[in-house]
């Protein structure tokens, strides 16, 4: 080939690339579930970052998406109470890009998944527990402070629709007792929009943390009038949680929650819980939710 052509070539391809219109991004070649590709549309996440993903390929990083909310709730505070306290109710959800949020009973401690096996992970869980102090309930009894419960979960979902969870935590301080968590949940959404949930709850407990709640030593029988009392360990209460998702808008929405344990066997044959009739325990909550975006 010549010189002179080489040169008309170039000079072709230049005015070419010079007169095109701008092109928009690289589209995949389908969506996920095989449908047939849409006409490309304008690159809105351009200013995102990319994530290399194989040689000659890039990704762009999806958004991480954070669900805040933040409301009144009414809860006894410590076991047995016979009073609500009045306390915030705080949420906090993540999800990346397009992916829903997790699901999380009302009762769930805060969790961290470090092992994730398909439907199912394990991994540690912390809850904090009120104090009671020698003025509540029964005014005579001895302090409870506040107790830091720390342990492990499991959780696994069936299929769409049922998840088991279940929690073992230690307490430290405070009653420094064994507490055990466990249920179900049948949960119903559609996505983000709106979510409803409810399942049955057991708690088992052993002597220590029973005694430290529901127990009344020979002191504390002298101040308040009680019989002596030492519970023992096992099924603490029976119950049920529920919790409700919508969203008003794609950034606000609502959210409302409650939790009812009934106090059996030992627990409910105590002596304090019988002076105040104290064994329904109920605690009920409504917050406001706020949905944004980080990207990075």
């Amino acid at each position: 080939m010549s010189y002179r052509i080489l040169a008309g070539l170039v000079l072709a391809a230049t005015v070419a690339a010079v007169t095109a219109p701008p092109a928009v991004a690289q589209q995949p070649a389908g969506p996920p579930d095989g449908t047939a590709p849409q006409q490309a549309a304008p690159d809105v996440l351009a200013d995102q970052p990319l994530i290399r993903t194989e040689p000659g390929q890039e990704k762009r990083r999806e958004p991480l998406r954070v669900r805040v909310g933040l409301g009144p709730q009414l809860v006894p505070g410590f076991p047995g109470n016979d009073a609500l306290r009045l306390t915030p109710m705080i949420s906090v959800a993540r999800a990346r890009g397009d992916t829903p949020f997790g699901y999380g009973a009302p009762d769930d401690g805060t969790t961290i998944a470090l092992i994730r096996r398909g439907r199912t992970e394990f991994g540690p869980t912390v809850e904090l527990q009120g104090r009671r102090r020698t003025d509540d309930i029964v005014p005579g009894l001895p302090a409870v402070g506040r107790t830091v419960e720390l342990g492990g979960y499991a959780q696994t979902w069936t299929d769409d629709r049922w998840r088991w969870h279940g929690e073992v935590r230690k307490g430290l301080g405070g009653h420094e007792g064994w507490i055990s968590q466990l249920g179900v949940d049948y949960v119903r959404r559609d996505r983000d929009a709106w979510l409803v949930s409810l399942g049955p709850r057991v708690v088992v407990t052993d002597s220590r943390y029973q005694r430290a709640w529901f127990g009344v030593s020979p002191e504390a029988a002298a101040r308040t009038g009680l019989a002596v009392y030492s519970p023992g360990g096992g099924i603490q209460s029976l119950g049920a949680t529920s919790r409700v998702i919508y969203a008003l808008t794609p950034r606000w929405g609502v959210q409302a929650q409650a939790v009812y344990q009934r106090l059996i066997d030992d627990a409910a044959r105590s002596p304090v819980i019988r002076r105040v009739n104290s064994q329904d325990q109920l605690s009920a909550g409504i917050a406001l939710t706020y949905t944004f975006s980080i990207r990075r």
